[in-house]
């Protein structure tokens, strides 16, 4: 069954620099298990065992974390090609620290964490470049991370929204971007009240520094949001 998703797993940042047949080669070793699973399943609880990442073959999924007091914060959006559970197998913490939530209908395929962190038998230049893909993987995670905390560090809800999409910007390179999530997610993510953040989204819009359309973006006035953050 995993054949079907051979050009998917190519598009995967952890198997970049292979090509099909090689993926192919491997999966006797990795014995991966794919899952379905519908809108709003709980995909993993907090504390659930870890032995296992994941792979997005199809849908997307939401991985967020609540407080005692059951307010989300969304760690991120995943979709097709998308990894997730990679920081905290290479943390060897031996349980899911994050929920992992099912936005649309889902298939999901689960690899063994210990056959991405040791070298397989057979000690090949697959499996050698595999592991390279994963740490490079984390690293990026790490950095994104640290981006999102100096969104959480800032108090103002324009400077919030701001620096967000300035660094939409920034990574599309486009003044005309979609986001990754609707308006609640991003609230989540931003950590910051859904109707005080459309508000406020309403009052740049007037200013005439942005436009939007739902998840989509256009930066009217760059120096004018530059100056906002």
């Amino acid at each position: 069954m995993i054949e079907k998703w051979l050009p998917l797993l190519h598009r995967c940042g952890i198997f970049e620099g292979l090509n099909e047949p090689d993926i192919m080669d491997m999966m006797p070793c990795f014995n991966p298990v794919i899952k379905t699973f519908v809108k709003d399943d709980t995909i993993i609880r907090v504390g659930d065992p870890q032995d296992s990442i994941g792979i997005v073959l199809d849908g997307e999924i939401t991985v967020q974390k609540e407080d005692y007091a059951g307010n989300r914060l969304i760690i991120g959006n995943f979709g097709p090609a998308d990894i997730f559970g990679e920081v905290a197998a290479f943390a060897k913490i031996g349980f899911w620290p994050n929920m992992v939530v099912a936005n649309t209908k889902c298939q999901i395929v689960f690899f063994p964490i210990d056959k991405f962190i040791k070298p397989c038998c057979k000690i090949c230049n697959a499996h050698q470049l595999l592991i390279e893909n994963m740490l490079r993987i984390v690293a990026r995670k790490a950095m994104m991370m640290n981006n999102r905390i100096s969104y959480l560090k800032v108090k103002g809800m324009r400077e919030k929204l701001a620096a967000f999409l300035f660094e939409q910007y920034q990574i599309t390179g486009n003044r005309t971007f979609m986001i990754p999530m609707n308006r609640e997610q991003l609230a989540d993510y931003l950590n910051v009240s859904r109707p005080s953040m459309s508000r406020e989204l309403g009052r740049i819009r007037d200013e005439n520094v942005i436009d939007f359309y739902r998840s989509s973006f256009t930066i009217k006035n760059i120096e004018a949001l530059r100056q906002m953050h």
